[in-house]
């Protein structure tokens, strides 16, 4: 499943990239193209918001990525955001794996080790719960 999800992004990322390649090579031709239509859309703000789509995109990602292997989502979007591609891929070098425990807090579905008594997340009493 997660294999099968990460390929859907990357696809998805190189469909934007196509489509921002064709639109940028047809803005030649603006008698042919949907810019005819919007005389004052220019290619150039196409591109830019396409970009800044794509990085949202990248930093939700990495938001939920960063959650799940428990380190702050919010400073490593804030991070990619930042500095873009250096950005993400330091994201990738140092995000390691996720945490695999038997056992998950009731309140809030974090994984917890077994010997954690309240959980250090949300503060529920653990104890005689598994």
């Amino acid at each position: 499943m997660n294999k099968s999800k990460n390929l859907f992004i990357f696809y998805l990322i190189g469909l934007l990239i196509i489509s921002l390649l064709t639109t940028m090579a047809s803005a030649q031709y603006p008698n042919e193209t949907f810019f005819a239509l919007f005389p004052g859309l220019s290619p150039f703000y196409i591109y830019v918001l396409v970009w800044f789509v794509l990085w949202l995109l990248v930093a939700v990602w990495v938001y939920k990525d960063a959650n799940k292997r428990d380190k702050s989502g919010i400073l490593w979007s804030i991070i990619v955001i930042l500095f873009g591609f250096i950005g993400l891929i330091i994201w990738l070098l140092v995000r390691g794996e996720v945490p695999i425990s038997g056992r998950k807090c009731s309140n809030c579905g974090r994984p917890l080790t077994m010997d954690v008594k309240v959980c250090p997340y949300c503060g529920n009493n653990m104890e005689n719960k598994f």
